[in-house]
C-alpha cells in the first residue's frame, strides 16, 4: 500500500486535513505527533511539523524513515513575490530554493544541488485538479527561509537574488530531504499576502481562507495519486 506523507507548518493549514483523517490514530516519534489513516487504497501519514526549515526537514525525514512514506506533499500558505500572483491564488512548485543560504554552498559541497525540482507527475495532477475546479493556479519557483517577510525592501532583495514567485518557510527543506532520499514530492501553496509592507495585515485577514483552500486541494490530490 502506498504511503503518502502530508506536512503542514501550522494548525490552521492542517485543520481540514486532520478532520478528513479523523478515523485514524496518532503515533509519536520523539516530540512529533503523526496522524495515520487509510484513505481509499492509500495509507496517509500527516503532521503539523512547525514553522521553519529545520522543523520541516526533521518531520519529513521521520515520515520517510519511520513510516516509509513513498512521496511527500507540503501544503500551506505563502506570500506572493511575482506580480502575477494574487491573494488566494494557488501555487504548485516547479522547483524550490532557500533564499537565506548561498546557493554556491550547496552546489560546491554535498549534495551539489541547490534547487530541488518537484515531481512533475504529482504536480501536474494538482494543476489538473485546479483547472477542473476553476481555481487560479500557477507553476513556479518557491523560495524558503527562516523569516516571515512583510517588508517591501526585503521582498525586493529576495526577488532580485532568486527570481522567485512565492515565499514561505519550509518547502525547500522538504524538497532537499526528498532529493537526498530520492523520493518524489510536491509543494502546494495558497497566497495569503504579498510579502510586502501590507503583508502582515493581509496575512491576518486571509490566512485561514488560504489554508483551507490549500488543504482542500491537497486532499483532492492524494485521492488522485496513483
Amino acid at each position: 500500500m502506498k504511503t503518502i506523507g502530508i506536512l503542514c507548518a501550522m494548525d490552521s493549514e492542517f485543520a481540514l486535513i486532520r478532520e478528513a483523517l479523523s478515523g485514524g490514530h496518532t503515533e509519536s516519534v520523539g516530540r512529533q505527533t503523526f496522524y495515520l489513516a487509510q484513505r481509499g487504497e492509500k495509507q496517509i501519514v500527516a503532521a503539523v511539523c512547525g514553522v521553519g526549515k529545520v522543523n520541516a526537514a526533521a518531520c519529513a525525514q521521520m515520515m520517510i524513515s519511520c513510516f516509509h512514506a513513498s512521496c511527500l506533499i507540503n501544503s500551506g500558505v505563502a506570500g506572493a513575490l511575482s506580480p502575477e500572483l494574487h491573494i488566494l491564488d494557488l501555487v504548485i512548485a516547479q522547483e524550490l530554493v532557500c533564499h537565506d543560504l548561498e546557493e554556491r554552498l550547496l552546489q560546491n559541497y554535498f549534495p551539489h544541488c541547490s534547487r530541488f525540482p518537484a515531481d512533475e507527475t504529482i504536480s501536474a495532477l494538482a494543476v489538473s485538479i485546479c483547472q477542473e475546479q476553476g481555481l487560479s493556479c500557477h507553476r513556479g519557483l518557491v523560495v524558503s527561509g527562516d523569516q516571515f517577510v512583510t517588508d517591501t525592501a526585503i521582498k525586493n532583495d529576495i526577488v532580485s537574488r532568486t527570481h522567485g514567485d512565492a515565499i514561505e518557510m519550509e518547502g525547500a527543506a522538504v524538497g532537499q530531504v526528498c532529493y537526498l532520499n530520492e523520493i518524489p514530492f510536491t509543494v502546494i501553496r495558497c497566497i495569503s499576502d504579498g510579502a510586502d509592507d501590507t503583508g502582515e495585515m493581509d496575512y491576518d485577514t486571509f490566512v485561514d481562507k488560504a489554508a483551507h483552500r490549500c488543504a482542500g486541494l491537497t486532499l483532492a490530490l492524494i485521492d488522485r495519486i496513483g
